[in-house]
């Protein structure tokens, strides 16, 4: 190719107009939770905690909490109601209050348990128990209950420790049922030896052991009339569960 010296002092130049970012995770996500409109979800991972816009698909907030100075590597989420703030579980043990808007954290349960939070729910408030309450699962094997309450000097919530359930391993998931009659409330716990234990909510009293997994349920969850249960596994299976006498309904089988 024979080029002309006009062509050769002839130079490229770009400009950038525009920028459109989604600001993903650098990591894996451990956890999403969707707020009870259904207008924001939040993403976990090691980290970082990123705040979404549902509709707009787009990163509203990144935060990076610490206690200490020292990041923490975030396991579970749950919204607050109103969803103007968040608890973030741990893998160092501590539940962090997290201000959506501003991106703060304004509430620290340091050492909230002993090891690795792998599982938060709450409660939803009723007539009967207007009270917001937590609950969280931990591998230092104890289910510990939390009661959501206002600090003194500011509007920001903060949790209080109220009761404790030893459990004999590893609590992998908890979560409530969806009763609003306080003595019929359960909560749902899967261990690490593979089987879920139910408790109902208000005594702590044991109802029923669930047995039939190969490997520990990862993530539970009742009907909306606490009829059934549902688990799925990390023996790859979902099981259903009756919740009157504890047998398995149906094992549906499909991932690899």
């Amino acid at each position: 190719n024979f080029r002309s010296s006009e062509e050769k002092a002839t130079t490229v130049a770009s400009n950038k107009i525009s920028t459109m970012s989604m600001g993903g995770h650098p990591t894996g996500i451990r956890a999403i939770e969707l707020s009870s409109d259904d207008a924001l979800a939040c993403t976990v991972s090691k980290n970082t905690t990123k705040i979404w816009n549902v509709e707009k698909r787009s990163c509203i907030q990144s935060v990076a909490p610490s206690v200490n100075n020292m990041s923490c590597y975030g396991l579970c989420t749950v919204f607050l109601p109103g969803n103007t703030h968040l608890v973030l579980g741990t893998r160092e043990g501590h539940l962090l209050v997290l201000d959506i808007a501003a991106g703060d954290v304004v509430h620290i349960e340091e050492n909230a348990h002993d090891g690795a939070i792998w599982s938060i729910d709450m409660r939803r408030p009723t007539s009967q128990q207007p009270a917001v309450a937590l609950v969280t699962g931990s591998a230092d094997k104890t289910v510990k209950f939390w009661e959501l309450e206002t600090q003194e000097d500011s509007s920001a919530p903060m949790l209080v420790h109220s009761r404790t359930l030893e459990m004999s391993d590893d609590v992998i998931a908890v979560r409530y049922s969806h009763s609003t009659d306080p003595t019929k409330r359960m909560v749902f716990v899967s261990t690490l030896d593979s089987t879920i234990k139910v408790f109902f909510d208000d005594t702590l009293k044991f109802f029923l052991s669930l047995y039939g997994h190969k490997l520990p349920a990862l993530a539970i969850d009742a009907s909306d009339d606490d009829v059934i249960l549902a688990s799925s596994g990390a023996d790859k299976t979902i099981k259903i569960w009756g919740l009157d006498f504890g047998d398995t309904h149906r094992t549906l089988h499909g991932h690899e």
